[in-house]
């Protein structure tokens, strides 16, 4: 398995604060979070892109879609939600379902959770 991109001490200290409060509820963990890039890397037929937004990031910030598994993806500890598109949506879906991934639907769009605020509520696939 591809070694996870780790947040610096200074954003580790964020992401615990905010967890330690209740403002966040984990989803996801580290083998899920492993499990889900490594199928984006071994399938570039697919041509998986995500967008992501990060619980350290300004408040509506989102970043624009990539392509680029190997060197944009964000710490995943940091990431609030990602949410992902390829040339076939059924491939998506069966590859979270292999992963043990739940996930929403997001304006048409798949969205994997790795946090929740909470008090949120979202229809699960």
């Amino acid at each position: 398995m591809r070694q996870l991109p780790g947040l610096d001490d200074a954003s580790r200290a964020k992401v615990t604060k905010l967890l330690g409060a209740g403002e966040l509820v984990p989803v996801m963990n580290n083998t899920k979070w492993g499990e889900l890039i490594n199928s984006m890397l071994s399938s570039p037929e697919m041509e998986p892109k995500f967008r992501l937004r990060s619980v350290l990031g300004p408040p509506g910030h989102v970043l624009e879609w990539d392509a680029d598994w190997h060197f944009h993806i964000h710490p995943v500890a940091e990431i609030e939600w990602l949410e992902l598109k390829a040339l076939s949506s059924v491939w998506l879906e069966t590859t979270f379902r292999k992963c043990g991934i739940r996930y929403s639907i997001e304006d048409g769009t798949l969205r994997v959770w790795g946090y929740m605020k909470r008090d949120s509520q979202h229809d699960w696939r």
